[in-house]
């Protein structure tokens, strides 16, 4: 008989499990326009809270619900019928379901690749379902042979894209081995292979080994990701939406104070005695020249390893290599015990399939496969941490590789670049530094693919404009962030640089976090964990944040968008000051600027400046020019700007859009006496470091956020003018409100930060 209005083609996923299971709910299960709604209500359970329903019923149960005899006599002796008549049968129920003008294209290269494997399995040896690798090492083959003959219904499926939108493609199914092994054919495409190691006959025996300590009752991933409905998860979980957390000051003998917020009352675990997966020890010990974590790593990785959201503020280009190498071998370690239990489960459910049992609930992943992103500034950092995860997955292939090297990795002229500039600056801006990119990386046994596909990589590097063109602007109508929602480890590294950049692109990325996604993408509703259908991720994911400096915006992240139910950990150096560098003999004077309240601060301190500071500075210019005014804020820059030009001010602004040639002319005037005033941002600072020369007065409208810059631009005072300048025609003016406790601590020092913050008096004069 036809088939009814409200029935559909199948998907592919339910191909897949018809094949896989011999059963099928064709009447129940499939819906129109991935009806997320009605399938997680379908999945969730009614028996009670956070208990989820089998989603493949018996063929007794499909019998009561089935409207069709042809389907129910097809479907209750598909599981009996041999190899070649499951085939058959098969082809059938596919016409059954089909509307009268036939299935599509995609459709029909299914049932032919379905046919032709029964064929080729009825020759085929026994799979021995009690070895994980045999099982994983046959299905590789399967898939190598399965390869060249449907490569061009692939083709179909899956149309060749360039790489702004092939990255997201929102119709990719998320499967864990059989389309993997597909997806990773070094010949589909084009895309380059290189070989780095010979494969070796004994790497089954490590994989068996690790298989069997992914899930240690010690194993922190194990804890923190299980589908847990105990009154211990509720107790953490109500303490992080109350934000309850009992705080707990801890002296680390190599950070320093770290404050520990804990959802119970257990303090920092001991660390785990076997907390890597045995195929990464030997990489990691490569990759780390030495025999073990150094002093620096030791406490970090146990921070980040119980799955505890972590900011630290300490960064240093000195401890660049031992920070990336941490959280790379965290990544990386977390994505090989997902997927290693999720092959495990796997051949739990194909042992069970086999012997005619139920192997209950396996609940191992998200609605969609990436689990991993990383956020860095520039490409050059993105190129340092991919060969980080490349040299600790240790790959027999790594695909795409060319392609990686002449896009992210560093060019000839890079060498000798920028060497006039200070060393801070070389180490930043050195290699590859375009902020607009993004990349996916696939893993899977021995072989690394590069620019894979968003929903089909298991780690997302980017940048917050690239990450940012992908999932589109407010009620865009090309919008993707799904391949966001089941992120469970975010690392954003140098976070100071990303404030440099647009903040509003990094914030956005997190409001796009774990949330329930448009579209199913061919997900397996039976195998998401429940507090992900219930729409707790957020709850269950780590960030992990790093800079060289906390600010006012890191610490608002850190307060509203780290949940992780493990608790948090803030690390937090002490200051020496940077006005400690400051070699020129020049008084420095600091005036606070009494304000109200947090939302009157911008207006008041330009009232303040306006009114009392400017008048002061321009008598002293009819005497003395040259007077650089800094300002850390681009819409304070703005608003002075815009004052000086009503009140006709002689002057020119210097911001970080203005060319090289008007910067150069800008300069050259003042050096000159052609002009009284540079008005001068931090981000020009920060993206050129312009040697300003002939600078008498220096007035910081408000501090730097890099404390090094204060005792860089106070120091352009001695070396940029002639050698008998009076030290009596200099000054230094900064200005602060009891709001820039942070920005003071770095540049006066931890000690006196609040002494100039509580004091009656409002003015300090250093020399």
């Amino acid at each position: 008989m036809p088939p009814s209005k409200k029935s559909r083609r199948p998907t592919r996923r339910e191909l897949q499990q018809l094949k896989e299971y011999g059963e099928l709910d064709p009447l129940n299960s499939m819906m129109r326009d991935n009806d997320l709604d009605a399938l997680i209500g379908n999945a969730i359970s009614r028996s009670g809270y956070g208990r989820l329903s089998r989603s493949v019923h018996t063929v007794q149960e499909r019998a009561r619900h089935s409207k069709s005899n042809v389907e129910d006599s097809l479907l209750s002796s598909f599981s009996k019928a041999p190899k070649r008549a499951k085939a058959n049968a098969y082809s059938k129920l596919l016409g059954s379901l089909s509307t009268k003008q036939g299935m599509d294209s995609r459709e029909n290269s299914l049932v032919e690749r379905e046919i032709k494997e029964s064929s080729e399995d009825e020759s085929a040896e026994e799979i021995d379902l009690d070895d994980d690798d045999d099982v994983i090492d046959a299905e590789e083959m399967k898939g190598q042979m399965d390869d060249n003959s449907d490569r061009s219904s692939n083709e179909a499926i899956m149309q060749s894209t360039d790489e702004g939108n092939a990255e997201s493609k929102s119709d990719v199914e998320y499967e864990v081995d059989q389309v993997d092994y597909d997806d990773l054919d070094d010949g589909s495409d084009g895309e380059d292979t290189t070989r780095v190691h010979e494969s070796t006959k004994g790497d089954g025996d490590d994989d068996k080994d690790d298989a069997a300590e992914i899930y240690e009752s010690g194993d922190f991933m194990a804890a923190h990701m299980a589908d847990d409905d105990s009154e211990l998860a509720h107790k953490k979980l109500a303490a992080v939406t109350q934000k309850k957390y009992s705080s707990m000051l801890i002296e680390d003998p190599v950070y320093g104070p770290v404050v520990c917020y804990n959802t119970i009352d257990e303090g920092i675990k001991e660390p785990n005695q076997r907390p890597l997966k045995q195929r990464l020890v030997k990489p990691f010990h490569k990759l780390n020249k030495s025999g073990d974590f150094t002093e620096f790593q030791r406490p970090l990785f146990n921070w980040i390893d119980q799955y505890r959201d972590v900011v630290y503020s300490g960064r240093s280009f000195d401890k660049e290599d031992e920070i990336t190498t941490t959280y790379a071998l965290h990544a990386i370690n977390h994505i090989m015990k997902a997927r290693d239990r999720e092959r495990k489960n796997n051949t739990k459910l194909a042992k069970a399939q086999a012997a005619g049992k139920d192997a209950g609930e396996l609940r191992d992943r998200g609605f969609t496969r990436p689990r991993v992103l990383i956020i860095v500034p520039f490409r050059n950092s993105a190129y340092n941490i991919v060969k980080k995860l490349l040299k600790l997955a240790s790959a027999d292939q790594e695909l795409n590789s060319s392609r990686f090297e002449k896009e992210y990795g560093p060019s000839e002229d890079d060498a000798d670049a920028n060497k006039r500039k200070p060393i801070d600056y070389q180490q930043t801006f050195a290699g590859n530094i375009d902020d607009a990119f993004r990349i996916g990386l696939q893993l899977h046994h021995r072989t690394v693919k590069l620019y894979s596909e968003f929903y089909r990589s298991d780690i997302l590097i980017a940048s917050p404009i690239g990450l940012r063109m992908t999932t589109g602007a407010q009620g865009g109508d090309r919008r993707d962030f799904d391949f966001l929602s089941s992120i469970e480890i975010v690392i954003v590294d140098q976070c100071d640089v990303l404030l440099m950049q647009n903040w509003d692109h990094f914030a956005h990325i997190f409001s796009c976090l774990n949330a329930i996604p448009k579209k199913d993408h061919g997900c397996d509703f039976s195998r998401i964990r429940n507090w992900a259908l219930e729409g707790m991720s957020q709850y269950r994911r780590q960030t992990i944040l790093i800079s060289q400096y906390m600010t006012p915006e890191i610490q608002g992240l850190f307060n509203n968008n780290c949940r992780s139910i493990e608790g948090k950990l803030r690390v937090k150096p002490i200051y020496g000051g940077s006005i400690t560098s400051v070699v020129a003999k020049v008084p420095q004077v600091f005036k606070r600027v009494v304000v109200s309240r947090l939302s009157f601060a911008a207006d008041e301190r330009f009232a303040h400046f306006t009114e009392n500071s400017l008048p002061e500075i321009e008598r002293l210019a009819k005497t003395t020019k040259h007077t650089v005014i800094f300002v850390s804020s681009y819409f304070d820059f703005v608003r002075v700007r815009n004052y000086l030009r009503e009140k006709d001010f002689s002057f020119v602004a210097i911001s970080e859009y203005s060319t090289r040639s008007e910067a150069m002319n800008a300069r050259r005037q003042f050096h000159a006496g052609e002009l009284s005033y540079i008005l001068y941002s931090e981000r020009a600072h920060f993206y050129h470091r312009y040697p300003i020369k002939g600078i008498h007065h220096m007035v910081f409208y408000s501090l730097p956020d890099h404390p090094q810059y204060y005792s860089e631009l106070v120091n352009l005072m001695l070396t940029s003018n002639t050698p008998n300048i009076s030290v009596d025609s200099l000054s230094c003016t900064a200005f602060y409100t009891k709001y820039d406790q942070l920005k003071i601590e770095r540049i006066i020092g931890t000690k006196l930060v609040s002494q100039l913050l509580n004091s009656e008096r409002a003015q300090y004069t250093f020399t």
